[in-house]
């Protein structure tokens, strides 16, 4: 299911040294002099950071990757103050809300001429009895567009890129760090542990309204997202739920009275009482959801990676079946539990450590007691001397459900891919 980190060896620690601390190429700008550092040549010419950054890449979606999660890393994420701000003056400040990251983002993508276009969202949120008092505030000031957030809901903004390979547009979220549509649709609406950069984005329960705008005419990209897109996170099987009916009818219920909040026509506030209850059914949904076969797949690939991340050994082989098998790179077939325990348990006077560690399902397929399960995973591992190296690479596991209904990992196959 993933790289070990665990049994390099010496040789190849070195050779990971060796590559850390070659020199790098110093960051010049158009101008010809030298910088101190990529943030700097963002703060003297925005289009030189922007082509250096993404020197190596494809242009387009990778584009868009490499400039989403450097801003991700390396901006903090602020709350909303109100101020307007130029792209230099957030540029300056190192952070901002997800507008503000947004537009960093977009300026950037421009300069590389990426097809881009900016996104709004409402999404149900964790409930906030202090974001209600400072939203009716706004509303009194700015008028019914502040009514985009509240109790249980609040406004949010990223991005589209046009992808011209799959002749698609693709959602890249700056404050989450998160570019790809399984990747941001499992950010944003998956019942399992959620991966993004902003640590706040956990009390974002589920988008409900998603638009953009071409020039005065407002697109709606709801169903898109908050009823297509969900669906196909789960391989079609939400439908089979019995809340989904009722998901997708109050979805429908509030799209329209979202756009006349961004339109500045109605007030979201009077319709709180919707969003509670949409909140209560995404709950309904989620719990319907672990109780199927493929939800309780999705809670051990959540499991296998907590347990991995903790040095929790033992949970980590009895994720698999006894007569469990795994397929380490340029090594044998290990097979059973005591095999898989000596691969997956550190040598003694280890000095690094998981920090980091993720399972990315493409697809899983559940056939009677067996289900196959395909896609990547990454992780980093952190050295001794603090340093983080990450690593990714795509994986093939057979499940299998035991006589007491639990599903354990009966083949595993990974190896790693090249960034």
């Amino acid at each position: 299911m993933s790289f070990n980190p665990f049994n390099f060896s010496f040789s190849k620690n070195v050779f990971l040294f060796f590559l850390l601390t070659l020199p790098v190429a110093p960051v010049v700008g158009q101008d010809g002099n030298p910088v101190d550092s990529l943030y700097e040549l963002s703060l003297r010419d925005l289009s030189a950071f922007a082509h250096q950054l993404t020197s190596d890449d494809e242009p387009g979606l990778e584009q868009a990757e490499t400039i989403v999660e450097w801003f991700a890393q390396h901006f903090n994420w602020t709350y909303t103050d109100y101020q307007q701000r130029t792209i230099e003056e957030i540029l300056a400040r190192k952070g901002g809300n997800c507008y503000e990251l947004a537009r960093v983002s977009q300026a950037c993508l421009e300069l590389l001429e990426v097809p881009i276009r900016r996104i709004r969202e409402i999404n149900l949120h964790l409930p906030t009895p202090r974001r209600q008092v400072d939203a009716e505030k706004k509303v009194q000031e700015l008028g019914a567009r502040a009514s985009v957030f509240g109790h249980r809901h609040n406004d949010h903004v990223w991005l589209e890129i046009y992808d011209r390979v799959s002749d698609s547009w693709v959602p890249a979220d700056p404050s989450l760090g998160v570019v790809g549509m399984r990747k941001w649709l499992a950010a944003r609406y998956g019942f399992g542990k959620r991966y993004s950069l902003d640590p706040t984005s956990a009390d974002m329960i589920a988008p409900f309204a998603v638009f953009t705008r071409d020039g005065e005419e407002w697109i709606n990209l709801t169903r898109k997202y908050a009823i297509d897109g969900f669906n196909e996170l789960y391989y079609g099987q939400l439908t089979d739920l019995e809340s989904w009916p009722k998901w997708t009818e109050g979805v429908e219920a509030l799209e329209a009275k979202a756009l006349g909040a961004f339109q500045n026509k109605t007030n979201l506030h009077q319709h709180t009482a919707g969003i509670k209850v949409l909140s209560e059914i995404y709950q309904q949904l989620k719990a319907e959801f672990l109780q199927t076969d493929l939800g309780q797949i999705h809670t051990g690939i959540d499991n296998f990676s907590a347990a991995l991340i903790a040095g929790e050994y033992d949970k980590v082989v009895g994720a698999y079946t006894e007569d469990g098998k795994i397929f380490p790179n340029n090594a044998p077939i290990l097979e059973g539990s005591e095999l898989i325990r000596n691969y997956w348990t550190p040598r003694p006077g280890r000095t690094s450590r998981t920090v980091h560690h993720r399972i990315i399902p493409e697809e899983i397929r559940i056939l009677g007691h067996e289900a196959y399960d395909w896609g990547y995973y990454e992780g980093r591992t952190r050295l001794e001397d603090g340093t983080e190296v990450p690593w990714r690479g795509k994986y093939v596991i057979v499940w299998k459900k035991s006589e007491e209904g639990d599903w354990k990992i009966y083949l595993d196959i990974w190896n790693g891919v090249a960034d």
